[in-house]
């Protein structure tokens, strides 16, 4: 026998090693361990367990997080900022006077967040306004549960307010 004669040989053997083990891997999976019907056993078997398909969630929108427009200059001490964040838990604000949070069930366009913050006299306040978005599953589905913040009110401008002394004006008294 010569070399091309003996290589070609080795290849058929190896393939008919590679179709055995096959075989015998499909066949493995019976109960009885037999060669005969395997395929259609591993067929059945796949039948008979259920197809499980990844859930697709769809991609949530952010929620709203507006602001009402700030007083400002102002001669308070205090001002309340209304706050409209859509599924929100808290809505904290914090500026150079402290920071200051209520909790609750606050909504994008209804039962909007009530604020009250101390201002400190003669003194600009910088205000960024957070809420945390309340984390909800639905159908294996996992939404909410972030935090977002702004320094701007719903028209866009600066949530800044700037606190004044006021100016004491006493009536003057003459005499008659």
């Amino acid at each position: 026998m010569n070399l091309h004669h003996r290589k070609q040989s080795l290849f058929w053997a190896g393939w008919l090693l590679i179709c055995l083990l096959a075989a015998w891997t499909v066949g493995i999976g019976r109960a009885d361990g037999g060669f005969s019907q395997g395929a259609a056993y591993v067929l059945e078997a796949e039948a008979e367990s259920p197809i499980v398909t990844p859930t697709v969630c769809p991609v949530a929108t952010p929620e709203p997080l507006w602001v009402e427009p700030v007083l400002s200059p102002t001669f308070a001490l205090t001002q309340t900022l209304v706050v409209y964040a859509g599924n929100s838990e808290a809505v904290t604000v914090t500026t150079v006077s402290g920071v200051f949070s209520v909790t609750g069930d606050f909504g994008g366009t209804v039962n909007p967040a009530r604020v009250d913050i101390d201002l400190l006299p003669e003194t600009t306040h910088q205000l960024n306004v957070a809420s945390a978005v309340k984390h909800v599953e639905n159908n294996g589905c996992s939404y909410g549960g972030y935090t977002h913040s702004t320094n701007r009110d719903r028209n866009g401008s600066p949530l800044i307010i700037r606190q004044e002394e006021a100016a004491l004006f006493l009536p003057m008294l003459t005499a008659p």
